[in-house]
């Protein structure tokens, strides 16, 4: 993630946390999910 830089960091939610980034060479704002991953979540068939 170095192209970008966190602006803020949102509320966390059941599966994750959003975070408002800035892309250093444009300067557009995002938002990032970023998504936990938990082993004893993971379903095998």
């Amino acid at each position: 993630m170095e192209r970008y830089e966190i602006v803020k960091d949102n509320e966390s939610g059941n599966i994750g946390v959003a975070k408002l980034v800035r892309d250093r060479r444009t300067k557009e704002l995002f938002v990032v999910k970023f998504i936990e991953r938990r082993q004893n979540n993971l379903c095998f068939w």
